[in-house]
Formats: C-alpha cells, sequence, structure tokens
C-alpha cells in the first residue's frame, strides 16, 4: 500500500511539473531571445517628459551658425540601438532615414515651420558598425549646405523618421522626431550665432567664511546678446521663479536657495571672455588658467565654456558685518540631447 502511495505522489508531482513547464513557455517566453530595437532617443526624451510632471518638451532643435562653416556636418537627432543579452548584431547595422516637411505648429515666428529648401540637407543612409553593447548610441550628422538660407526671416524645421534597418525592429513609439533648424531662446540672433545651445552647466561657488555655497550641475540655456552671453535656467522658470537668469547658491546658515545675481559673459569674437558684469565688484580670478574664460568650439556637437570670476559680499553674520570674496568656477558643456518647449 505504502509503494502504491508513494507512486501515486510521484506521478501527481511528475504530471505537475510536466503542467508548469508546458504552462510556462506557452507563449513561447522562454525561447524568445529578444530582438535588436532602434529608436531616436530625443523622441524617447521628449515621450518620457510628457508621461511625468516634465517641462512639456515638444521637439529637438538642431544648432548651427548660419553665417559660418557653408557646407557644416551638423547632428541633428540621435540613434539608442538596444540589444538583448542573447540577440546582438551580426554584422554591420544600416538604418534608413526619411526627412519630410514639419506638419506641428512650433516656430519661433508662430505657426509650422517652412520646410528646407531642396538640398540644404544631405540626408543618407546610417551605417552602425557591428558591437556587442547592450546599448549603443549614434549621433546622427547631415551635411548643411547653408547657401540660400534666410534664418532672419524664415523658421526652418524638419521631421526625420527612421524608415527601416537591416537588423532587428523599430520602436514604432519613438520612431521619429521633429526638429527646429534655427531656434533661437527669446528671438535673439536666430542661430547666427556658435554660442547659443542647451549646456549641461557645473557651477561651483565658493565663499571663506562658508555662508554661501554650492556645486550645482543642471541643464541651462546659453544666450548670445551680441556681445555679451547670459545663461536661462529652464527649471527655475518652469516651476515658477522668474529670475531662471540668477545664479543661486545655498545658504548654509538659513537653508534656503538664493538667487544672487544675473551674471553677464563680455565676449570677444573669439571667444575670449573678457569680463563680467551683473553686480559691483565682479572681477575674472585672477587665478584662472589658460583654458579658462574661454568658449572653445570643437565640432558642432562638441562645444565648452569656462568663466572664472570673484565678486565681493557683504552680509551680517551674528550681528557683525562681514566682508569677504566669493569664487565662481562655471563650466558649459553643449548637451547632447538639445530639446525644447
Amino acid at each position: 500500500m505504502k509503494i502504491l502511495k508513494y507512486s501515486l505522489m510521484l506521478l501527481a508531482v511528475a504530471s505537475f511539473t510536466s503542467c508548469l513547464k508546458s504552462r510556462s513557455d506557452a507563449g513561447g517566453l522562454l525561447n524568445d531571445k529578444g530582438s535588436i530595437v532602434a529608436s531616436i532617443t530625443e523622441a524617447a526624451y521628449i515621450h518620457t517628459d510628457a508621461q511625468n510632471i516634465g517641462l512639456g518638451y515638444d521637439h529637438a532643435v538642431a544648432n548651427f551658425n548660419f553665417s559660418k562653416r557653408a557646407g557644416e556636418s551638423v547632428k541633428f537627432f540621435t540613434i539608442k540601438i538596444s540589444q538583448p543579452r542573447e540577440t546582438k548584431m551580426t554584422g554591420p547595422m544600416v538604418i534608413k532615414v526619411k526627412a519630410s516637411p514639419v506638419t506641428n505648429a512650433m516656430s519661433n515666428l508662430g505657426g509650422v515651420p517652412t520646410a528646407l529648401p531642396a538640398g540644404a540637407i544631405n540626408v543618407t543612409d546610417i551605417t552602425v558598425p557591428q558591437s556587442s553593447d547592450d546599448v549603443i548610441t549614434v549621433p546622427v550628422f547631415f551635411t548643411v549646405n547653408k547657401t540660400g538660407l534666410n534664418p532672419a526671416t524664415i523658421d526652418y524645421g524638419v521631421n526625420f523618421k527612421i524608415t527601416s534597418v537591416s537588423q532587428g525592429v523599430v520602436a514604432q513609439l519613438d520612431s521619429e522626431i521633429d526638429v527646429l533648424i534655427n531656434y533661437s531662446d527669446e528671438a535673439f540672433n536666430y542661430n547666427l550665432s556658435d554660442y547659443e545651445a542647451n549646456y549641461s552647466y557645473t557651477g561651483i561657488v565658493t565663499d571663506p567664511v562658508n555662508q554661501f555655497g554650492i556645486t550645482n550641475v543642471k541643464p541651462l540655456y546659453l544666450q548670445d546678446r551680441g556681445t555679451s552671453l547670459t545663461y536661462f535656467d529652464m527649471y527655475v522658470y518652469a516651476f515658477g521663479a522668474s529670475n531662471g537668469n540668477f545664479l543661486y547658491v545655498n545658504n548654509f546658515f538659513t537653508g534656503a536657495r538664493t538667487p544672487l545675481f544675473a551674471p553677464s559673459y563680455a565676449i570677444s569674437a573669439t571667444g575670449k571672455v573678457t569680463g563680467v558684469s551683473g553686480i559691483a565688484g565682479i572681477a575674472l580670478d585672477p587665478a584662472a588658467g589658460p583654458t579658462d574664460n574661454q568658449f572653445v568650439y570643437t565640432s558642432n556637437n562638441v562645444r565648452s565654456l569656462t568663466v572664472r570670476y570673484t565678486f565681493p559680499l557683504t552680509t551680517v553674520i551674528n550681528g557683525v558685518s562681514t566682508p569677504r570674496v566669493l569664487t565662481v568656477k562655471e563650466t558649459f558643456n553643449y548637451n547632447p540631447i538639445q530639446v525644447y518647449y
């Protein structure tokens, strides 16, 4: 009887195990090794922002100077290729992209941006070398013929869409992006500038008496006002503060975030910072090195600005008027994701 009972138990376990095995792979998931997926990074960024409490980004921007480098290679967007652990590229991947007129109203001048003249952008297939990396990011450049473009009175835009890939699949929700060509924040120079763009900013403020200070990392938009540069903090503006052009520090005594002043950098024709204004007593930092206080344009998507300066400040600490000199170092590096609202 015991033997029969044990036999029945073993049969039941075997049957249950067999049942589990067949059910757990009913959809073929255990044998599905996944697919390589190609998408546009800026589109995914905009969609993610829309699904959260974001700034309302709705388009990307191609930042280039219409008055220089007549046949410049310009970055328009970024392609991201995601590869599962067990499915990798078997060779180079060829990605085909189509350029079309924009249909959404997003122009600086109001309405739908104008389509670029024929031949203004040389759109070519994108070839991505074989790689075993889980994620591959590819900045996409197209050569721009700037002859005949009129950025002073015409806003241009273009829609890019991934139409096919030689391996894997295209992410349907993130397969296309609208790109505004001559965007200018507050419409200052309409991209007749090497400077205007979104930058990854690091600001460091030090105070000898440690009342104020900060190491701040955030995105900032650098504005070209002709002979000077200012910046604009989209996050500060979007969340209700009017002084998005100000240098912010932490007050270690009160715990408050404090706007000090709005810096403006005097800039020469060669990109040298010759002075800083915005509050009395500002001076370029005498300890600055040869690469400081200089804007460097390496290529369309590699640009940087480093500024070092000092300024006097007097506040009351424990009933005593306390003068000292604060030191500021600000570094701007061109942001690989150029998206705006």
